[in-house]
Parts: C-alpha cells; structure tokens; sequence
C-alpha cells in the first residue's frame, strides 16, 4: 500500500467512525472458556426468556484483514418492491434505516429525491419497537401515515447505546413516483430505526480504558454494525478516540490526542496480527503497558485472536513483546479475573457462617461469634469484610454500626447511622461504600492491619435528577466505576467521578424511566457489565441489567416462592433468599440451569447470601 493509498484509507476511516457503522456493542463473544462461563448463564438464559418486566516469526507475511471501502453489508435489509402500499413502505424504510452505510443509502431508496436532499441523518437513532402505521387523507397521489411507536432507546454516534422509554410519533407524507409511492417527509433530523432489525444488524463490543488508579480496566461498551469487515480497525479507532461523554470523569484513555492508526489493521500469515500506531512518542514504559492492554482485552474480548504485535511511531511498542503480545502478558489488568475460591457465607441468626459441607458452619473470630449482624460483604481476595450490626442504644431506638476488618480477626466500627445500606467492597480490599440515614453516600477507606480510617462523603445530588425517595441499597461494580443504587425502589445507575482534587461524585445517572425496573428490593453486580436485581413483584422476582442498552430479562422464578429479599452474584452462579432460604441458579457454557436449586443448610432459615466481590 502506499502512502497516497494509506491517507486515502485513514480518511475512509475516519468518516466511518463518525458514521454509525462505527458504533459499537459487547458480547458478540468470549475468547476463553473462562469467560463463557459467564456468557453460558447470562447470555443462555437471556436468549431464551428476555422480557421488558452485552509469538510470531519476523518473516511472517502481513495481508489486509479487509478494505476500508464501503461495501454493501451482507445484513439483509429491505428494498423497495413493485406495488408495494404505504404502510409497507413506511416499515421497510425503518427497516433499511439500520444500514448505515453511504450515508444510509439503503434507507434513502424509500424517499423522494427531494426528502433524500433534505434528510439530515447525522446524529443519533431512536429505536422503535411496537411500531404503527395509521393512514390518513389519502388520495390517488398522495398520503399522510402517523407513525408511533415505542422508543427503547437512542444510538449515539458513538455506538453507545443510552436506554429510554416512551412513545412517540411522527407524521410522514408520501407521494407517487413513476407509479410507486415513495416518503416525501418531512423525516426528523437523525434516524429511527426499527428495533427487531436493529438487534438482527448490530451487535455489541466492550472497549476497555483504564480506571484512574490504574488497577482496573474499566468496560466502555459500545455497538457495531455487522456488515462490516474491519471490526479492528472500527475498534481500535474508537479506543484511540477515547470514552464515551458519560465515563470521562472516571477513566483515562492512554492514548495521546494525536495518536492514530497508521494505515489498516494487517493479519500475519502464521496467525494474528499487528497493529501500526502513531503518535505515541511521549509515553513511558508503564503508560505503553497499560495502552497495549487497552488494546489487547478489546480485541481478545471481540474473538480477535492474537498474538498482537504492536508497532509505535515506526519501532516495537515494547521491544519486550516485539514479536508479539499476549492475554497473559497483560494479566494484572485482565477485566475478567478468575472466580474467588471464597465460598458462598451468609448472615443467619446474626452471624457470619460460612456454607461448606452441606452445614453452616461460624467463621473464626468476632464476626463467627456475634449476633446482632444485619448484612455483610466480603473482598474479591476474601481477605477482608465489612458488616453492618445492631448497636442498641438506650434511646430512642438501636443505632446500627459499620465494622471493618480482615477475615477472621477482630473487626473496627467505622461509621454509626439509624441505618446503614449493606457494604459493598470497591475494586480492592480497603474501600468500602455504604449508605447512612438513607440519603448519606459514604467511601470508607481503611487498610489492612491499620486501624487508621478516611470517610469520604459523596456527591449523590444528581441521583435526585431521576427518582427520590430513601438508598435502600448501593453496590459498586468490580471495576470501581458505577455504582448501582435502589432509590425508592427503583434501579439507577450511576458514574463514580474521582475529580483531580479527590472529590467523589455520583454523575450520569438513569433511572426507572430508562431503566424500567421498579419494586427492586435488592441488586448485585454479576461483572463489572451486568447486574442482577431482586424484586417485590411475584412476577419476574429476578431480572438482569446489562450496561450496554439492552432492556432488562427475566430469569427463571417457577421455584422461587417470593418475596425475594436478597440475590448476589458471581460471573458463574446467582443465589437469591426467598421465603424459604437461600436458592441458586447456576450453570455452563452450554447449559444454563432453569430451575433454581435449594441451598440445604439454609432453609427454613432467614439467611442473606453473601459472596465475595
């Protein structure tokens, strides 16, 4: 290729990116069966029950993985058909409205010349599900449709997919062309695009940019189109780009502003590929690291296999890995660690047991001997926990207190309030976050060994923006950078902003009218992009929130008798308390289980099921 060729491929990027073709989404797949664990029981069951309520030799040959070229997709869409009425048009049209390419070409087939002229389709698409075509003042010539439907959401050109609900309508009107009708607007600015060929035509990514302590790399998932074939160069171009608006205040992209891809993504004949960066010159050996795992875990992630050699500014981005990186050689920043060997421990009786041989057996020390525990979690290491006791004072009524300390040892009282959400450890073992009094958001931050703590209070006005009433619950992914609250029984979702000053703010948040999960009583993170929630209602007692836009899924309940008081999660296994114990739902990567099976020691008892985060 030379050089005349490579600008002219950079440039055809470029302005696929800001198309959306270059949107991106997550979960198209797992390079691991580590990690199809996971997908066995989140995405298996979805599948099935979603309901509304993501080294190589140096003589190696290169070949382009594909053409930047525009292409037409090989995602089916539909066309205009001979005779076809107005209301068939009008669907199809939103229908061919998910092919991005040429500047939706495919869509501008169903339009005048003139409404095509004037079609401003730059911007975000709305989703439409339920969607109705009503006729009116019809003549031989011409035609007015009210089209409504229900909007589950709004593309941005980024590819990230922001939930909503609502309906709404629009007024088009149509007119014969040499015989056939045809939309001769007004059309919106933007698209709408027909929900059902949206799912058949994008599917989701995850781009990972580093958290602000440089101990996590946090998922930033974004949707594609399928009828592309350059998914890497769209990836790694949306990485460099940096995170969506939202995630600003709570990663770094290591990425200079400058830096770009050089040319197209190549694969290498004996396997993998390598990836031609510029614009890196300035950074460091750790700064490198921590951009080739950015890099890597998004690739890996979207089954594009390595080994990945990674060139910089015209040398090896780590003469290390000249011939090639790994997984395994980003490790420390794998986003899906291993499961904890920590078992399944619950508060029952006031205690902190452990659930091991089919008995509930106390843990050693004054956790395993108390009896006035409400709730508890434990670390991701199990090395540390945190619980909230009754603490009875003479008047007017008990306080509650939250202890911390490490596992089996002797525990600290950090924080005392009337009450206190149950703790959640905060990607690593010395950070905790609670609620107090109900409205009160707190980062407890205290070290092993030390008796020594620091109480941050944190900004939680912007949850207020979408639903009030009492934090009955809060829990922080694994990655450190959301936070997941039930507020007033409702299931929001926020960013945790760590601004330079060491201020804490909850930003960003939706809430019920996005998410559309009320009568929430309890939640958990399964990974760092998927929640799982317990619920009042009878029906669907247990659903599923993915990050990426998707609606909430209903897991199996037929054995469950509610209420469901309580659930937590691991990437393998789901355990929820109901009335009559502790339950759990499990399974692989080929059979998801559909029945919740009994926890044996805990039934008959009112046990809360915890498990290490």
């Amino acid at each position: 290729m030379n050089e005349r060729q490579r600008h002219e491929t950079a440039d055809e990027q470029r302005r696929g990116e800001v198309m959306m073709s270059g949107v991106t989404r997550r979960r198209a797949g797992r390079g691991s069966a580590r990690r199809r664990l996971s997908a066995g029981l989140v995405l298996g069951i979805l599948v099935s029950l979603l309901s509304a309520c993501v080294s190589i030799p140096n003589n190696s040959s290169p070949q382009p993985l594909g053409s930047l070229e525009r292409r037409q997709p090989t995602t089916n869409v539909p066309t205009p058909a001979p005779g076809m009425d107005p209301e068939a048009l009008v669907r199809s049209f939103l229908k061919a409205s998910a092919q991005p390419g040429s500047d939706h070409l495919a869509a501008r087939q169903f339009l005048t010349k003139e409404a095509s002229d004037s079609w401003d389709d730059q911007g975000g698409a709305l989703l439409l599900d339920e969607i109705n075509v009503l006729s009116d003042n019809r003549t031989n010539d011409t035609i007015t449709v009210r089209v409504n439907g229900e909007n589950t959401g709004e593309l941005k050109p980024s590819g990230q997919l922001i939930p909503s609900s609502g309906r709404i309508e629009i007024r088009l009107s149509l007119t014969r062309v040499d015989g056939e009708w045809r939309i001769n607007g007004p059309l919106p600015a933007g698209v709408l695009i027909d929900r059902e060929q949206f799912e058949a035509s994008y599917r989701p990514h995850v781009l990972y940019y580093p958290s602000h302590d440089d101990q996590h790399l946090v998922a930033d998932p974004r949707w594609f189109y399928t009828g592309s074939d350059q998914l890497a160069d769209q990836l790694i171009g949306s990485l460099i780009a940096g995170p969506v608006d939202d995630l600003r205040g709570a990663v770094r992209n290591e990425f200079p502003p400058r830096s770009s891809l050089r040319g197209s993504i190549e694969s290498l004949g004996s396997g993998g590929i390598r990836i031609d960066l510029v614009g890196l010159s300035g950074l460091g050996g750790a700064e490198r690291n921590r951009l080739a795992a950015q890099i890597i875990w998004t690739l890996s992630d979207a089954d594009i296999s390595g080994p990945y050699v990674i060139d910089a500014d015209g040398a090896p981005l780590n003469e290390r890995y000249a011939g090639g990186w790994q997984t395994k050689d980003v490790e420390s920043l794998n986003p899906h660690p291993p499961s904890s060997p920590v078992g399944l421990h619950v508060v029952q009786g006031g205690s902190f047991q452990l659930v091991a041989d089919n008995a509930l057996v106390p843990v050693p020390g004054a956790m395993g001997a108390a009896r006035d525990l409400v709730s508890a979690d434990l670390s991701a290491d199990g090395a540390r926990v945190a619980a909230v006791s009754q603490n009875p004072a003479p008047d007017p009524a008990p306080t509650l207190a939250l202890s911390i300390g490490d596992y089996g040892a002797g525990v600290t009282p950090v924080i005392e309030g009337g009450t206190i959400t149950r703790p959640s450890f905060a990607g690593d073992s010395q950070t905790v976050w609670a609620v107090v009094d109900e409205t009160r958001v707190t980062q407890i931050t205290q070290m092993s060994g030390n008796s020594q703590v620091t109480e941050k209070e944190v900004d939680s006005s912007a949850i207020r923006s979408v639903a009030q009433g009492p934090i009955t619950e809060l829990q922080v992914s694994q990655d450190g950078a959301r936070a997941a609250l039930i507020v007033g029984g409702q299931v929001v979702l926020a960013i945790i902003e760590d601004s330079a000053d060491g201020r804490l703010a909850l930003s960003s948040p939706l809430g019920a009218a996005a998410l559309n999960i009320v009568g929430a009583v309890s939640l958990d993170w399964l990974s760092s992009e998927m929640l799982v929630v317990g619920r009042s209602s009878t029906e669907g007692s247990v659903v599923q929130l993915r990050i990426d836009g998707m609606p909430p899924g209903a897991l199996p309940s037929g054995n469950l008798t509610p209420p469901v008081t309580s659930v937590t999660a691991s990437p393998s296994t789901i355990y929820a308390a109901d009335s009559r114990g502790v339950l759990r739902l499990g399974g692989t990567s080929d059979e998801p289980d559909q029945y919740w099976s009994e926890v044996p020691p805990t039934m008959g008892t009112a046990a809360i099921p915890v498990l290490p985060h």
